[in-house]
């Protein structure tokens, strides 16, 4: 998710090889380390946000980059997102993932006179940051909204505790004409019944397991420079078409015959860390869903039920009928 940020910075900056170098100064990043998962720190964060807004000397570089930032490149939290049941749900979860992309701000939902305001607030960053992570994150916000739902259909509100700016057209474009500046505070709101609103593209039981992936990913804090992990994490990213071990290589930037030895040290074939993965991904539909297990055979990417049901007993010594019961049993 942080190399997909810099990345965005990048491209917002019209940065080549020297500018982004120059964005990534004292951050401990390289410029090659983009090709790779990154987890920073709250501090490289506010380096290179800080680097960056040097560099464009634009008032305005936080509302560009989160308008530029597309739910759907965002990896396994995008895919959480998009399946959301509502916009209400989808903001929830944008709002509670917030710590893992920018770790410096704190963001709160309120409720108050049938309205849901997203409150975000940074004191202890200089002025000019603060700004630019509240113009980002809420100009990410509306980005995702008008992704998942028709464009001017929720009532949105804006407030911005500082003055009126150069040009206020980007502000208006984005959120439309109830932006208000010099305010007692920075808020962007919507009315109670805007998160009601259905998503296009919602799934439940894809959703569950998203928000379930993205937990742990969270919650990781040993092994996320391990190949395994990082093999495991494109799996799950791949949707019901798992790739093939060069297509995983491809990703990760590395021949297949790298991977495959990594992931020897590791103590690893790559068709054991796919069992896993479709492993993990069958009991969720097994335990959290009623697709039926010709459903969930083709979900897992099997030609038919009976070879699904071989693999599964292999993987868990039990059959896909019996963990259904077990589940059943105890609700």
């Amino acid at each position: 998710m942080h190399a997909y940020y810099i990345k965005t910075l990048i491209k917002v900056l019209k940065a080549g090889k020297p500018e982004a170098e120059c964005l990534l100064y004292n951050s401990g990043i390289r410029d090659v380390d983009l090709e790779k998962e990154l987890n920073l720190t709250a501090q490289q964060l506010d380096i290179i946000s800080n680097n960056a807004i040097e560099m464009s000397r634009d008032s305005q570089l936080g509302l560009l980059v989160g308008s530029s930032m597309d739910i759907s490149s965002q990896g396994i939290f995008g895919y959480a997102i998009i399946t959301s049941t509502t916009i209400g749900d989808a903001l929830k979860l944008m709002l509670r993932y917030n710590k893992a992309l920018l770790p410096s701000i704190d963001v709160k939902m309120l409720s108050r006179e049938n309205r849901v305001e997203v409150i975000i607030k940074a004191p202890h960053l200089p002025d000019n940051l603060e700004r630019f992570y509240i113009e980002l994150l809420y100009a990410a916000i509306m980005r995702s909204g008008n992704t998942l739902i028709p464009k001017g259909r929720a009532s949105v509100h804006v407030e911005f505790q500082y003055d009126v700016p150069y040009d206020k057209a980007p502000y208006q474009q984005l959120f439309g004409s109830k932006v208000k500046f010099n305010s007692t505070r920075s808020v962007l709101s919507f009315d109670e019944t805007s998160l009601n609103l259905a998503i296009v593209t919602a799934n439940p039981v894809a959703r569950d397991i998203f928000r379930r992936e993205c937990d742990r990913l969270l919650s990781r804090d040993t092994h996320r420079g391990m190949i395994s992990e990082r093999v495991q994490e494109v799996l799950l990213q791949s949707g019901t078409e798992f790739p093939t071990s060069m297509r995983v290589a491809n990703q990760l930037h590395m021949s297949e015959s790298t991977l495959q030895r990594r992931l020897a040290k590791e103590g690893y074939k790559f068709q054991q860390l796919l069992d896993q993965v479709r492993n993990k991904l069958a009991h969720e539909y097994l335990t959290g869903t009623q697709l039926t297990i010709n459903e969930i055979a083709s979900l897992l990417g099997f030609s038919d039920a009976a070879n699904f049901r071989r693999a599964f007993k292999r993987w868990s010594k039990q059959t896909p009928t019996a963990v259904r019961n077990q589940t059943l049993s105890i609700t």
